[in-house]
């Protein structure tokens, strides 16, 4: 949610802070107010241009800031991950900042972090959509069609979509493959000959998993047979050498003890405990021996290991690869040899399951373009319907098909298309020249797919242009609409789209100190009345247009409450 915008010397504005609610939010105030300002401060925020003209005379620099409230998307939480930005993103508040100089150049920053403008732009079009005369729709882009067509096609739908993905995936691997085969084959011969070479090197070789190490293991045991010998010769006779060894004087102590305890059988255990320590150390001096005889010098296995050790360190260095890469390039090798030893075999099974998938692309695609002209006729004539409610009578809303190359999410381009007044020609929306009915067709489409658009703030600006009666009635009912499940910000002149409003705000310009100054304030109930109160009478308010203001306000809540 979009909860406050603050500006700072930006035109007549010279400190300003809009606090934002959720619903409808409304900005009024004469002609000339400021209200346009508050929109560029906006577009600002959207990645607009900086323009050294907007900052505030006097001033040296302008700065605008946004902050947006949970919940996010989960789309916005992977554009921050794909823009780096993952960690910058505060579970409690996000804010987008714009600053730019008479001197310098701009500054932008998300939660205080500098991002580039072109990221700036990215995460600020998930949050906000403005739909007005000057600016650029994400809601109309052709990519945003086609999912928001997808989206209003219901489960059946996404299956279809889903299958088309998969398809595609499959295609292009089946492709890809093909294509490697063909361009292997060019180069047949020379390869074929490089890779008998390479196997029969790597074959030579005689490489076993694990040889490396077990030679480092048997080299080192070689390598200490000296020390290992005098180790072990002075611990046997240290433990069996001599009458002195501790094999003697343990057998003494032991032959002692049973001689005690034949006078006090208390230490029997003891002397048993002696006995049996005995033992072991006997069979521990026995296994000294056998280790010690097993010691065996052997210069000539030395030599042998090392020059092997050498040989696969070549060849390891060679091919810049361990011992279990090298096994693994040795079955790669007559993996593909032998696939160019077959090669029209090859060749040929490979464009069989190349020719396979791309049918099975193209079925499903084509299955996916059948459901989205079946969805795009019910959507038509839901947003049709949506229209001559707002007073379009004469609107008829179309969902275009248009061929495009194929691709994972199928092999159409949808453009939404409209014929605003009985017997002209139908023409892309986004080209519709009126903004207010732009305002209209696009409220229309956010009525009917309320819920799977997400960015969760939409600000309309000039959408009474050109109407009265009627359809401002009908406006002011569908924003109340949209607002139930989105938060939507107007601006207007139309007193009935004030009275509906949940959050009024009111844009006012006066001099101070010699300048012009605009400002905003949030209006109370009894403000609101007398604001609505100016608006119904022209700016000269009598008890009759405060009586309709409080009329047209009550009336409002009643709609809210259906």
């Amino acid at each position: 949610m979009f909860a406050e915008l603050y500006i700072e010397n930006l035109a007549l504005i010279e400190k300003a802070g809009l606090v934002l609610q959720p619903g409808l939010n409304v900005l009024s105030g004469e002609t000339g107010a400021g209200k346009s300002m508050l929109l560029d401060a906006v577009s600002l925020l959207l990645g607009g241009r900086a323009e050294r003209e907007l900052i505030r005379r006097g001033a040296e620099t302008c700065r605008v800031s946004g902050r947006f409230l949970p919940p996010f998307s989960q789309t916005l939480r992977q554009k921050l991950a794909e823009l780096g930005l993952a960690d910058a993103l505060d579970d409690e508040e996000l804010v987008l900042s714009r600053e730019f100089s008479l001197a310098g150049p701009s500054v932008n920053r998300l939660n205080l972090r500098p991002v580039p403008l072109s990221a700036l732009r990215e995460v600020a079009r998930l949050l906000l959509n403005i739909h007005g005369q000057r600016e650029h729709m994400l809601l109309l882009e052709p990519a945003n069609q086609l999912h928001l067509l997808d989206s209003f096609g219901g489960a059946a739908h996404t299956a279809a979509l889903e299958k088309t993905a998969a398809a595609y995936r499959e295609w292009r691997a089946a492709a890809a493959a093909l294509q490697k085969a063909r361009q292997e084959q060019t180069d047949d011969a020379e390869r074929r000959r490089f890779l008998e070479f390479q196997i029969n090197e790597l074959e030579a070789a005689k490489l076993k998993p694990g040889e490396s190490e077990a030679l480092a293991a048997e080299a080192q045991a070689l390598a200490s047979v000296q020390r290992r010998s005098d180790h072990t010769a002075a611990a046997y006779q240290a433990v069996y050498g001599g009458q002195d060894a501790a094999l003697a004087r343990l057998d003494l102590a032991a032959r002692e003890l049973e001689r005690l305890a034949e006078l006090d059988q208390t230490v029997r255990p003891l002397a048993e405990r002696l006995q049996s320590l005995y033992y072991e150390l006997e069979d521990a001096a026995l296994e000294l021996r056998d280790y010690k005889e097993g010691i065996v010098d052997d210069p000539e296995r030395l030599e042998e290991i090392s020059a092997r050790q050498f040989e696969l360190k070549a060849l390891g260095k060679k091919y810049n690869a361990t011992e279990e890469r090298l096994l693994e390039i040795l079955a790669e090798s007559r993996a593909e040899l032998s696939r160019r030893e077959n090669r029209e075999e090859y060749l040929a099974e490979l464009a069989a399951q190349e020719k396979a998938a791309s049918d099975a692309y193209t079925e499903a695609a084509a299955a996916l373009s059948a459901r989205r002209a079946a969805t795009g006729e019910r959507l038509a004539a839901r947003i049709t319907a949506e229209l001559q409610y707002l007073q379009m009578s004469g609107a008829q809303f179309a969902v275009a098909l248009l061929p495009k190359a194929p691709a994972a999410d199928g092999a159409d381009e949808v453009c939404f298309m409209i014929c605003p007044n009985a017997g002209e020609e139908q023409k892309p929306v986004a080209k519709i020249a009126s903004g207010g009915e732009m305002s209209r067709i696009m409220l229309a489409i956010k009525v009917i797919l309320a819920g799977l658009d997400e960015v969760p703030t939409l600000i309309f600006d000039e959408i009474d242009t050109g109407l009265g009666g009627h359809a401002l009635q009908a406006v002011a009912e569908k924003l109340v609409q949209v607002a139930a499940v989105s938060q939507a910000i107007c601006v207007t002149h139309a007193p009935v789209l004030a009275a509906y409003a949940d959050n009024n705000l009111l844009v006012e310009k006066h001099e101070a100190a010699g300048r012009t100054v605009t400002e905003v304030s949030t209006l109370d109930a009894a403000a609101k009345v007398a604001e609505v109160s100016r608006m119904l009478a022209g700016g000269r308010a009598t008890d009759t247009t405060r009586r309709q203001a409080e009329e047209m306000i009550a009336a409002g809540e009643k709609l809210k409450r259906r």
